[in-house]
């Protein structure tokens, strides 16, 4: 499946641009670990204050990045973090690698015990949260994927972004991100296609957004007319920061 995701793929980064109907394409890399032995969540924070300094003296005005930790999943205790950080282009994130992996701060990372580290693409659909309105305590929900027969992730675009426009309306405040693997791809992942992931601003949004929104009908239409392009299946949710935005 995937082989044949990164062909629709391929064929849709060389039309697309012209005809103007897809977001630019981000490079996003995951990177899911247990933590060092006597590190914990405060490590990590006290991290991720040096990692920013780092980055500051480096000038990385490109990237972003988020720290989670896991809400629902199983085992619960296979993961410990996910880093999730991002650039507008492979160039920039090949050379960020670079300059973290000879870095001295490289060696402070509390968590190098990574079960999954994948690279991967991916389009933003829906309007970005406010930062005034996201919180520390963010959900994201991943949700794995596969197409229908002759679907594109345009397709999958379009008929998403209808879907989170519905929501829109209705009062849901959230935004989604279509993630397709491209190097380190898991094996639990191999049966699927691509990801979609929903990021609500807070515990309790998330909670509305469902109750409100997803599971009381009023999305039904747009949800029905998505299940014709593309099928999602498990899903596993995280909560936590962005601790970087790019600039």
């Amino acid at each position: 499946m995937i082989k044949r995701l990164f062909a629709a793929a391929a064929a849709l980064v060389s039309t697309s641009v012209t005809a103007g109907e897809m977001p630019p394409m981000v490079w996003a890399e995951y990177h899911a670990c247990k933590y060092n032995e006597g590190q914990t969540p405060a490590s990590v924070a006290d991290f991720a204050d040096s990692w920013n300094a780092w980055m500051d003296s480096e000038d990385r005005e490109d990237y972003s990045a988020a720290i989670l930790n896991p809400l629902y999943r199983s085992p619960p205790t296979a993961v410990d973090m996910l880093w999730v950080g991002a650039t507008s282009t492979n160039e920039s994130m090949a050379a960020g690698q670079s300059a973290w992996r000879s870095s001295d701060v490289f060696n402070d990372w509390p968590a190098s015990d990574c079960s999954i580290s994948m690279l991967a693409t991916q389009y933003a659909v829906g309007s970005p949260i406010p930062e005034n309105v996201m919180t520390d305590e963010m959900v994201v929900a991943y949700w794995y994927c596969n197409l229908s027969e002759g679907s594109t992730i345009k397709d999958v675009y379009t008929a998403h972004s209808a879907t989170m426009q519905a929501g829109a309306e209705a009062g849901a405040v959230q935004e989604s991100r279509i993630i397709v693997p491209r190097q380190g791809v898991p094996a639990q992942f191999a049966q699927y296609d691509f990801m979609v992931s929903y990021i609500h601003p807070s515990m309790a949004q998330w909670g509305r957004n469902v109750d409100q929104v997803w599971m009381a009908g009023v999305v039904a239409e747009a949800q029905a007319a998505a299940a014709e392009v593309f099928q999602c299946g498990e899903a596993i949710v995280y909560t936590g920061s962005i601790i970087r935005r790019a600039f």
